[in-house]
């Protein structure tokens, strides 16, 4: 699908027929899976990652949860590091942060991350965060109407509509708060074949952070993903 094509689906026909080659720019940046063995560090880098404590309403506590998040269940897998190092997720996992960290230095939030959509352990529909850079936060987002009225990554997982946040203190709509400083974002969805098969959300200090150009750039990138294998976690045993 043709970027101004994308931002149609998505919700956005404002943003379509843009001047600005922000959308190729950011869908340039979605990297491909390394084919090299990695190292054991990195194995735990893509797979293990610091979480918030939970609240017995969902919401973010004060200060870190005792168990890190691990990404290795959700995947299907038995999170083995040795075995893990030359396994295809693996690469997939590694593909993912690099397009994260490459979007983030494009688009300069203060956070970004991809979400998956997937069906977690316990049988519930989700998604799941596999790449971000920025402060730890939220590991799975339920896919529920109930949390969607409180969560602009579930309604977009839900919906397939992006959602541009100018101001929180201004914004009506549903929002889950796991950093009070933030005060702007933009939550658009990863799109293919009609079904939204994940989401990238960004998060910005400070108020209008999110111009045309890194709305495109962030959408283009959403756009390449759908295109992509990134976000299909390959069926191989660990």
């Amino acid at each position: 699908m043709d970027h101004d094509s994308y931002l149609r689906a998505i919700g956005l026909p404002d943003y379509a027929d843009a001047a600005s080659d922000a959308a190729r720019r950011g869908a340039s940046l979605v990297a491909r899976p390394p084919h090299e063995t990695v190292s054991l560090e990195t194995v735990e880098d893509r797979y293990v990652y610091p979480v918030p404590e939970l609240g017995e309403d969902g919401t973010c506590g004060v200060g870190l949860a005792d168990d890190p998040y691990n990404l290795a269940p959700i995947c299907g897998l038995e999170y083995d590091p040795e075995r893990l190092r030359d396994h295809p997720n693996t690469a997939r996992l590694v593909a993912l942060q690099s397009t994260v960290e490459s979007l983030a230095a494009e688009t300069d939030p203060d956070w970004l991350g991809v979400y998956r959509r997937a069906t977690n352990p316990d049988g519930e529909e989700v998604l799941v965060k596999e790449a971000y850079v920025g402060e730890p936060s939220r590991a799975e987002f339920p896919l529920t109407e109930s949390f969607a009225e409180r969560s602009n990554n579930s309604t977009v997982g839900l919906s397939g509509d992006a959602v541009l946040v100018e101001s929180v203190d201004d914004y009506d709509g549903p929002y889950y708060e796991c950093d009070d400083s933030v005060q702007s974002e933009f939550c658009c969805p990863v799109l293919a074949g009609g079904d939204v098969v994940g989401i990238i959300d960004a998060e910005a200090h400070e108020p209008d952070f999110f111009t045309e150009e890194r709305v495109l750039a962030i959408a283009g990138a959403c756009g390449a993903l759908a295109d992509s294998d990134l976000l299909t976690p390959p069926r191989v045993e660990a």
